[in-house]
């Protein structure tokens, strides 16, 4: 095939075409009926402890973190489009086998969707900053990852809103399926994106333009996808910047998301529940929205965060907000805190763009999706590890037991991430001014 003729030789408007798509993608696969209720489903329908379903959730880390570099590769290897389609038709499939399972079978489900989801984790991020590099446009990074999250967050708004009355109206099950249904239209919509080029040497016009870059045609599939693993570790190891941001992004996402895991059971501690009636369900829904708000408005608070202080102290910033937030969470148990819960949640939006943006920045085409699926990887360890141990102390004594594990965590590892990331950080820029 002649290079004229490469599907990576595409005119740049067809690049240009991804951005929307992209949004619409994020729009659609955000109606996730079943995240406001998934908890209570738990608990209502099949009677779990606090433990069991913590224990549900280290198994969903226990699979993310053995599918999260693999499918990174897979998505290096052989698409970023690909992934992100077959990555939500299956997980469509998962959500409904979530739905209709009874407990032990469900955790099938359970896994099924960590495994498909790994599968688009990293490759998103990917498509979107490669998209924007054939462009010329990288610096546009943290506005379009903050705005599509924000997309995305938008439409959760509204499947907010419904979960509570859809609940009483129908039952968990079924309003766990209709998520099935945005889910599915999602990975058709990501099958329409145009690849970018995933090689340097494509991207550099020194390739072959056959997106396999260094790869030679005989390699058998199974040997890439390992390669592919392995230059990355390189990468991300040995890269102290990356690794040291990858670090610190962690341990913010894992334990600044922790009390949102616990908002559902919080709220009906409190007396709410949206299966009992309809006014249940409309006051459970008003109480889930404060903190999908959040989400939306901290993804769109990434872009200006970094241009006003810089990549130096964007995160930082994230940091010290989220200490100071957790505070009122430790002191009282009362219904207001999901004021608090929503500030968490905005402080969590914020983080992954302003990592994502910092890593992506500093690290090669060729394994994009491979390093940030490590990123994702680190993380599902963290939050593996936070969940685990704090659904075990609010099982055994209150949610205050738990969040102040998760604030320990976070002040310790943050503080500790934070200045050695920094020193990374200031020696990378000594050397790069120094040649």
């Amino acid at each position: 095939m002649s290079r004229s003729a490469s599907p990576d030789s595409a005119p740049t408007s067809a690049f240009a075409r991804n951005i929307p798509l992209y949004y619409l993608f994020q729009f659609v696969r955000g109606f996730h009926f079943w995240l406001p209720v998934w908890f209570l489903f738990l608990q209502s329908q099949h009677g779990l402890s606090y433990v069991q379903i913590g224990l549900m959730e280290v198994l969903f880390g226990i699979a993310t973190i053995a599918a999260e570099v693999p499918t990174g590769a897979i998505a290096d290897r052989f698409g970023r489009r690909v992934a992100l389609g077959f990555g939500a038709l299956g997980f469509a499939g998962a959500t409904v086998l979530f739905a209709l399972l009874n407990f032990p079978a469900l955790i099938v489900g359970h896994l099924f969707m960590s495994i498909t989801r790994t599968l688009m984790s990293g490759s998103d991020d990917a498509l979107l900053f490669d998209s924007l590099r054939q462009l010329k446009r990288t610096d546009e990074y943290e506005r379009h990852a903050g705005r599509s999250s924000a997309v995305g967050t938008s439409s959760l708004l509204a499947a907010t809103i419904l979960a509570g009355p859809l609940v009483s109206l129908l039952d968990f099950r079924a309003v766990i399926i209709i998520s099935a249904v945005g889910m599915g239209l999602a990975g058709l919509i990501a099958l329409t994106l145009r690849e970018p080029p995933r090689r340097e040497a494509d991207i550099n016009g020194d390739g072959d333009g056959d997106g396999d870059g260094d790869q030679p045609p005989s390699t058998p599939s199974g040997i890439a996808v390992l390669n592919e693993i392995r230059v990355g570790l390189r990468i991300s190891l040995r890269n102290r910047q990356v690794l040291w941001a990858i670090l610190f992004g962690g341990v913010l996402l894992a334990t600044l998301d922790l009390p949102e895991f616990f908002i559902q059971p919080f709220v009906r501690s409190h007396g709410v529940d949206p299966s009992l009636d309809l006014a249940q369900g409309l006051t459970y829904s008003s109480l889930m929205l404060p903190s999908f708000l959040g989400l939306m408005i901290g993804a769109m608070l990434a872009a200006p965060l970094a241009a006003r202080l810089g990549e130096r102290w964007s995160l930082p910033a994230v940091l010290i907000a989220g200490l100071l937030v957790f505070i009122p969470l430790l002191l009282v148990d009362h219904l207001a805190l999901v004021a608090s819960l929503a500030l968490l949640a905005a402080a969590t939006a914020a983080v992954q763009p302003l990592a994502g943006g910092y890593i992506n920045r500093r690290i090669p085409s060729d394994q994009r999706a491979t390093v940030l699926s490590i990123f994702s990887l680190c993380t599902a360890v963290m939050i593996t590890i936070v969940i685990g141990t704090a659904s075990a102390l609010v099982d055994a004594y209150n949610f205050q037991a738990g969040f102040a594990f998760a604030f320990a965590i976070l002040l310790i590892g943050g503080i500790l991430f934070w200045t050695t990331w920094r020193r990374a950080h200031a020696n990378a820029s000594t050397l790069h001014h120094g040649t």
